[in-house]
């Protein structure tokens, strides 16, 4: 039995080139970790951006460092292009700016952060990547006829914000669950799941608990299903959204940018 559980992010762009006064790291050790090596256990709040520009992380891939460097969060959707060694290959990553670096704010301290990994990613992996955007089939989501039918609940206690949307399903049944979420938050896990762009349009700004599950029922003599996964899934999902949340999905195209991975090797030595 297949099981998953998820953590619920053309015109061609100049390849993208770290300038030379961009801000780098001073010290950078990257390590693989084996291919065999035991899973590890993340809170739920654990980042690897730490204050004073630091980075570190025991244990993340490649398409990861891309999606944070560029902002995007689909990496099976909108990456291409990333030879095999790199899509099964995870690194134990510790980088550190030089002594004096300034005190930021979160928000800065990210963006210099973000700025310093893409340099790292040109020096340390020779990684050279250029952007397409493409008109997509999407979903937009809405409010369906009838109105919304889940109860708007208090927000997160500053400074949380809308907690992830959580996706378990197996071969049976899918089941996704909303804790002060809000339903941007809940578009976004719809996108990894359904595969196809998936963008807010109910105007709600609101945080909501829910639970949506979906299963298809039983046919005696019939084979088993697959409601948890593949296209009876995504049509059981889409279904019961509209049935026990109040909210529909349109079929629409957007422009969605992709990147391309035009040259790529493994790191260079510590």
């Amino acid at each position: 039995m297949r099981f998953a559980v998820f953590l619920l992010a053309a015109t061609l762009a100049a390849q993208q080139v770290p300038s030379p006064a961009a801000p780098a790291f001073d010290v950078v050790s990257i390590h693989p970790v084996p291919l065999n090596a035991s899973p590890i256990m993340r809170d739920m709040d654990f980042t690897p951006i730490l204050p004073g520009g630091q980075f570190i992380d025991p244990r993340i891939p490649l398409s990861s460092m891309i999606a944070f460097v560029y902002d995007f969060r689909n990496v099976d959707m909108q990456l291409e292009g990333l030879p095999n060694w790199a899509k099964s290959q995870s690194y134990s990553i510790s980088a550190k700016p030089a002594p004096g670096f300034p005190s930021l704010p979160p928000a800065e301290n990210r963006e210099q952060v973000r700025l310093m990994l893409r340099a790292m990613l040109a020096d340390r992996f020779h990684l050279q990547i250029h952007s397409e955007t493409r008109q997509e089939k999407s979903f937009n989501l809405e409010v369906a006829k009838g109105g919304i039918r889940i109860k708007e609940v208090d927000p997160p206690v500053p400074p949380a914000k809308s907690k992830p949307v959580f996706a378990t399903m197996d071969d049976d049944f899918g089941r996704m669950i909303g804790d002060k979420s809000a339903i941007a938050t809940l578009a976004g896990a719809l996108t990894l799941f359904l595969k196809r762009p998936v963008v807010d349009q109910t105007g709600l700004k609101g945080y909501y608990d829910f639970d949506i599950r979906w299963k298809a029922p039983d046919t005696p003599g019939a084979p088993p299903s697959s409601s948890g996964f593949g296209s009876e899934g995504e049509a059981l999902l889409i279904s019961n959204l509209q049935d026990q949340l109040g909210l529909r999905l349109t079929n629409t195209t957007t422009p969605v940018k992709f990147w391309i991975v035009d040259h790529v090797e493994p790191p260079t030595g510590n």
